[in-house]
């Protein structure tokens, strides 16, 4: 017992940052109110499909019923390849509830990667715990709610600065295998522009480091163990990258994007109006033309405080470095407000390969805390709280408040609002300025509590710390509604998805798979129907970027719709079009383009299809034909996929576009479609999973040994 509390107490920063940490996203811990937007429609239902083949015993390779049929493993986004999503669906199916605790855990782990990164450059716990606070709680954390993989990479990037920060000045092995494991669930489990932007980060610091440090000793050491780590990071990562590698020639975006479409969602100048308030940019403005994922950058006021008062100093050489990063950033996150997007569009390689500038904010947010963390050690360190500078930047932060908050004023409409309306009615009708106005009044608070506290109070510094850790969780709380949270209940959306069938019924091959009305017509506040209710339909309200450009095509051929409707899961065809330009009046028909004109597929016959088997990676028919013909499905093409007559393998062929057919002869047989992934994808697959084998074997020793030392 007497260890057991040792241990806790030993940690006790950590249970104190998961304690603010559920605090501060109440509504995910108590499960009040739902996710929503993208975490609603794709990232759930997306888990809930790789946890339901995972519990009922297959890997999810294929999914069937995802825009009828989708390669899982290999969309980037899924979370096939995320350790946290497989180890969860290794003991549950997912619904919102899980997913909640998924992305809490997700937020816990970004304030615990701050508070270690942030002591690693030498501040004290407490500096450690205020930074991690207003990391947790900063604008890109409280915007990104609906984009699980954006939270994901923001809770890994800062163990990646940490590992490489500590790789350059201590070199070893058991940082190598950190680093190693930092990058691979940055890239597994994240958004890839995170690790892409990254990478250009670390090695531009690497190589500053080289030029500075190529006459040291040290040098040897270093590099030998930034090999370690490059290699164990590629066999760790070899078989999700393989898998995303595997699936570019389907891939709308494999080619990279136009500079037009990757200056979507900019940072707008105007934005950096959160850094003071932050909710105000989440409101309709005219200078805020971006989606509301792109618009808060706030660190938190007295983050924004230290950090000016950092900048008045003279600099160390790793900080000068750190504020080059933050102002490119910055630069970069505008858009096409500078060049500099544009130039790593045009001359850095994977730079053409996603959108969303804004999204990079996080990489000022880190820096902008690791500036003011220095000021802000020394400030609560010193015993004389009556810093010259301190009082002068937070008093002309007050002014620029007070400023504000008139200038709002004549515009707000608060005052009348807040007589007239409660809770989301009140939420609802919010305009920019009555939030500027609302927030400017708290923050103009907030600062001339810190003021007064180090100026005639003088006993009042030691309640800065949690002054500051206050004004972080409540101006989370105030962003939540906007950007984070619905007014759905969260057993709401579980009983939703309870409600549809579990694990892999057979379809009825009877119905069509087409649908007179559209997915946009079938979405609910508890989400997208035709995602959770195991049939076989075409869905064309498109969440994922990660889709295959045939079924796009499919999508806008409307002809080929119009001809194909009340069409079956499995039919035979008895005619053949090699165009949609003369299509038959009646009949059931097969589109074959360039890729079927080279063998015969003129002959249809008629029979019977019968469902045996269903399963995410095997489908099975019985099958009767009166001659020899074609059997077509509604799944989509993928070289992944086998066809066995009577287990004898036959080819598979692309026909209406984006869908399989294959040849039957006449009689009874049983005929067998598998989906698997090509046989490297499988072999990197074993040599990632006994390389992180070897490294946890590595650790669980370097663990023994401490303890028995002790």
């Amino acid at each position: 017992m007497r260890k057991i509390s040792t241990f806790f107490l030993a940690r006790k920063q950590y249970l104190l940052l998961l304690l603010i940490t559920l605090i501060a996203y109440w509504p995910l811990t108590f499960h009040i109110f739902s996710l929503k937007n993208d975490a609603l429609v794709y990232f759930l239902p997306y888990r809930y499909h790789i946890s339901e083949a995972i519990q009922n015993g297959h890997f999810p390779w294929w999914n069937p019923y995802l825009y009828t049929g989708l390669p899982l493993h290999s969309d980037i986004q899924s979370g096939v390849w995320n350790p946290v999503v497989m180890f969860i669906s290794l003991f549950t199916r997912y619904n919102l509830a899980v997913l909640q605790w998924e992305l809490l855990f997700y937020l816990f782990i970004a304030a615990t990667g701050m508070y270690k990164l942030v002591k690693e450059f030498g501040n004290g716990k407490t500096t450690a715990l205020i930074a991690a606070t207003a990391y947790l709680c900063c604008g890109f954390m409280t915007d990104s709610g609906s984009i699980i993989p954006w939270i994901t990479s923001a809770a890994y990037l800062p163990f990646v600065f940490l590992y490489f920060y500590r790789l350059l000045n201590n070199p070893g092995l058991k940082t190598a295998l950190k680093l190693s494991l930092a990058l691979s669930l940055l890239l597994t489990a994240g958004y890839p522009s995170f690790f892409i932007y990254s990478f250009y980060i670390l090695l531009t610091g690497f190589i500053i480091w080289l030029a500075r440090h190529y006459k040291e000793r040290v040098i040897k050491p270093v590099l030998g163990f930034s090999v370690v780590t490059v290699v164990l990071f590629l066999l760790t990562v070899s078989p999700a990258v393989l898998s995303w590698w595997d699936f570019f020639s389907y891939y709308a975006r494999g080619s990279g994007a136009s500079l037009t479409r990757i200056q979507t969602n900019a940072f707008p100048p105007f934005s950096s109006l959160s850094y003071l308030l932050p909710s105000a940019v989440s409101r309709n403005h005219p200078q805020l033309p971006t989606d509301m994922v792109a618009r808060n950058a706030s660190a938190g006021i007295f983050v924004l405080l230290f950090f000016l008062v950092a900048l008045a100093d003279s600099l160390k050489p790793v900080y000068k470095f750190i504020s080059g990063i933050i102002l490119f950033t910055f630069l970069f996150s505008l858009g096409d407000a500078t060049p500099f997007r544009e130039w790593c569009h045009r001359f850095l390689p994977f730079m053409n390969t996603f959108r969303h500038p804004a999204s990079m904010r996080v990489f000022t947010t880190i820096g902008i805390i690791l500036m003011a963390a220095p000021a802000l050690n020394i400030f609560l360190a010193a015993k004389n709280s009556a810093n010259k500078k301190i009082k002068i930047t937070g008093g002309a932060i007050g002014i620029l408040l007070l400023g504000i908050l008139i200038f709002y004023l004549f515009q707000s409409n608060l005052l009348h609002l807040i007589g007239r309306e409660k809770g989301k009615a009140l939420l609802d009708k919010l305009s920019f300025a009555d939030i500027a106005v609302m927030q400017g009044m708290l923050q103009i608070a907030f600062i001339s509590i810190f003021l007064l506290a180090i100026s005639i109070w003088k006993k009042g510094k030691k309640y800065l710390p949690a002054l500051m850790i206050i004004n972080s969780i409540i101006f989370c709380w105030m962003a939540l509604p906007f950007t984070f949270i619905s007014q759905v209940k969260t057993s709401s959306v579980d009983h939703y998805i309870t409600s549809f069938p579990a694990g892999y019924p057979l379809p009825d091959i009877s119905n069509p798979v087409m649908a007179s009305d559209t997915d946009s017509l079938t979405a609910s506040p508890l989400g997208q129907e035709k995602f959770y209710s195991k049939t076989i339909q075409i869905q064309d309200h498109i969440i994922t970027p990660t889709i295959n450009s045939r079924y796009i095509n499919f999508l806008k051929d409307t002809l080929l719709r119009r001809a194909l409707n009340n069409y079956p899961f499995a039919y035979f065809s008895d005619s053949t079009v090699l165009s949609t330009a003369a299509l038959p009046g009646s009949g059931r028909i097969v589109l074959f383009e360039q890729v079927g004109r080279g063998i015969e597929i003129n002959a249809h016959t008629t029979g019977t299809i019968a469902l045996v088997k269903f399963e995410p990676n095997k489908i099975e028919f019985e099958i009767t034909a009166a001659n020899y013909g074609l059997l077509n499905l509604f799944q989509q093409y993928h070289h992944g996929w086998r066809a066995f007559e009577d287990n004898t393998e036959i080819p598979v062929f692309c026909s209406n576009r984006a869908f399989i057919s294959v040849p039957v002869p006449a009689g009874t047989h049983i005929i067998q479609f598998r989906f698997g992934p090509h046989d490297f994808i499988r072999v990197a697959a074993y040599i990632s999973l006994f390389t992180l084998l070897l490294i946890s074997i590595f650790f669980t020793l370097q663990f023994l040994k401490k303890r028995i030392s002790e």
